[in-house]
């Protein structure tokens, strides 16, 4: 059994492997020598079925293990899923961003502001997968085998949701390094949301699969508002389709073979 400390540290690395995961798939931007719409479609599929895998697998499922011998408790996980939504959509409201597919239609023009405003994005979407970690590792009673699931499976859809930022970036006229620091500057904020998630979950033990149940629903909200219609956003759809059938199905086999 771990202590403590040694739980935070384990979510400190984990939410840096993550981070660094984003910053080897921005790193990409030095060796593609063109943009393409179909590895970004094609990332972008694979990073969300990662991520509605993780969801279900790594989050929901245990909240639901932890109350299901209490029917009221039972009954709240899929309200609480639902508000975890539904503050990423409160925060979608009222804090101002840009979508990648309008990045990419966009020309030259006032890139600056289009590119800060797409890391706001960014950063406030990978802001859930941190507390993902976080909480997930707080909940370690004896097995760490479904939080290093879940890290895992996040940090291999990191690495192509870094390439899908820093390419059209330096499309739009970055440089390569910019674009890169660029892409990787929106996972940073995947550390202190791990460490806070850790430490809330820890604090306030009791609301544990409660705190599983909104990271779920914030995660959902970004797959399905942000990654599923980028990832689709080719004529040939199929692209993006099974990029994100191969993605779910590489994170059941981790959560079968490992959990």
């Amino acid at each position: 059994m771990l202590s403590n400390i040694q739980l935070f540290l384990l979510a400190f690395l984990l939410s840096f492997f993550n981070w660094l995961m984003t910053f080897l798939g921005s790193s990409l931007v030095y060796f593609v020598k063109n943009k393409s719409q179909k590895l970004i479609s094609s990332a972008l599929g694979l990073a969300a079925g990662i991520m509605i895998a993780a969801t279900f697998f790594s989050l929901l499922l245990p909240a639901i293990n932890q109350v299901q011998d209490h029917f009221f408790l039972l009954f709240l996980i899929p309200i609480i899923f639902f508000i975890g939504g539904l503050f990423l959509r409160l925060c979608d409201k009222f804090l101002p961003h840009e979508h990648i597919i309008s990045h990419q239609k966009e020309g030259p023009q006032n890139k600056l502001s289009k590119n800060k405003l797409l890391l706001l994005a960014m950063t406030l979407h990978n802001i859930p997968e941190g507390l993902a970690v976080g909480i997930a590792i707080a909940g370690v009673k004896s097995n760490l085998l479904p939080a290093l699931i879940l890290s895992i499976g996040i940090g291999i859809q990191n690495f192509p949701e870094g390439t899908a930022i820093s390419l059209p970036l330096h499309e739009s006229g970055l440089s390569r390094f910019k674009a890169m620091m660029y892409g990787q500057f929106s996972a940073l904020v995947e550390i202190p949301s791990a460490l806070f998630g850790f430490l809330f979950a820890q604090v306030f033990s009791s609301i544990l699969p409660f705190a599983l149940s909104f990271a779920a629903g914030a995660m959902m909200f970004v797959c399905i508002e942000e990654l599923i219609p980028e990832a689709n956003a080719l004529k040939e759809i199929d692209v993006g389709t099974m990029s994100f059938m191969v993605g779910f199905m590489i994170m059941m086999m981790l959560d079968v073979l490992l959990g």
